[in-house]
């Protein structure tokens, strides 16, 4: 395990961002379509013409995104877990990452029409916080990591100017 860093190489962090942007403005632009862009057919109210591309396009996001995690949670979660400096931030991102992940595929193959619109609606709100508590965590564990900086700084300038007081002596 010596050989898994803390920090997440830049490739798979530009990868997940990139798809989690991507994902949030297709799932956004789909959620969107779907509740005010219906058009009216020959039988009725029909889906927008754009709507099932952008959810092709949103599952497709999601789908790579979840190729970044998985480097992600395997390079990053088992050597920070015990540094406890965004273990809760850390810990609410995987929870709403898991519940995406189920309420996705619950979505598409499991609920009954009368739980979609919640469940759909419960997915969407979770996917536009989830980059919100994504930047929230990075922020936390940034700052908790300049701050042990500074006291590992000023511990080692403590300890070096005892040892300098004691060599004088």
């Amino acid at each position: 395990m010596s050989n898994i860093s803390r920090k997440i190489a830049k490739k798979y962090r530009y990868i997940f961002y990139c798809t989690l942007t991507l994902s949030t403005f297709s799932g956004s632009m789909f959620w969107l379509l779907r509740k005010f862009a219906m058009v009216e057919g020959d039988f009725g109210p029909e889906s927008h013409a754009w709507q099932y591309p952008a959810l092709q396009l949103h599952g497709f996001a999601a789908f790579i995104m979840l190729m970044a995690l998985g480097a992600i949670f395997t390079a990053h979660i088992p050597k920070t877990w015990y540094k406890e400096r965004a273990k809760k931030s850390g810990s609410t991102l995987l929870s709403l990452v898991v519940f995406s992940l189920l309420s996705a595929y619950s979505l598409y193959y499991l609920v009954s029409e009368d739980w979609h619109v919640y469940l759909g609606n419960s997915h969407a709100i979770v996917g536009l916080c989830l980059p919100v508590l994504l930047i929230f965590h990075i922020k936390i564990a940034r700052s908790a990591g300049k701050i042990r900086k500074k006291t590992r700084i000023k511990k080692s300038r403590k300890i070096a100017k005892n040892s300098s007081i004691r060599h004088e002596a």
